[in-house]
């Protein structure tokens, strides 16, 4: 069984930002999770039989055609309390759920999701349902697009008042690539990188 990732990864300035706010807060949690992890915005998470890996590459390959770049922007910082995956509480920049957010995370899930594996959960509702059909429970329009900073021991509030001068909102961001990456713990080794056509 392979894990695999399908992310929109950060580049330039922005990438730079978002790892040295990954910094800043190291240094202020004693227990954390993906502090380290590559600043990236998660599109599609699932598993697959080994047997089929080269096949998921080519499919990956075949949207290279149809995708171009867009305009997306952060919209504020974002706490996910309790994380259901970590259990401590997870700081974001949260992206808006554009349509063309919408378009690419569905053309990546039509695309790749009849190679995925079944994979048992804690989720319960739409995320039960999501999970159970995509191998991911967050395909859709309950999908939060976020920038995840790190996990952390620290109260929900206080992390807000933490990252609340490090960054200024809305700012815009370009949407031009798709990365197919395999997942081993908090190792992530790249497979292929799509660059996506410029809008005319």
């Amino acid at each position: 069984m392979i894990k695999l990732g399908v992310f929109y990864c950060l580049e330039d300035g922005f990438k730079n930002d978002v790892e040295s706010f990954k910094s800043f807060f190291s240094s202020k949690c004693e227990i954390s999770k993906y502090l380290n992890h590559l600043p990236h915005l998660s599109l599609y998470v699932f598993n697959i039989n080994s047997n089929n890996l080269s096949d998921v590459i080519f499919e990956f390959n075949k949207m290279q055609k149809s995708l171009n770049q867009f305009s997306s922007k952060t919209v504020k910082w974002k706490v996910f309390e309790n994380d259901i995956l970590t259990k401590l509480n997870t700081l974001c920049l949260e992206i808006e759920l554009s349509n063309e957010l919408k378009f690419l995370q569905m053309k990546v899930v039509g695309s790749l999701s009849k190679f995925h594996v079944k994979n048992y959960s804690e989720y319960e509702g739409e995320l039960k349902l999501s999970n159970e059909r995509h191998g991911y429970p967050f395909v859709g329009d309950h999908w939060i697009p976020h920038i995840t900073i790190g996990s952390m021991d620290i109260k929900s509030e206080n992390l807000l008042e933490l990252s609340e001068k490090l960054f200024a909102f809305p700012q815009k961001i370009s949407i031009n690539n798709i990365c197919l990456f395999k997942i081993k713990g908090d190792y992530h080794e790249l497979i292929k990188k799509i660059d996506f056509e410029r809008s005319s």
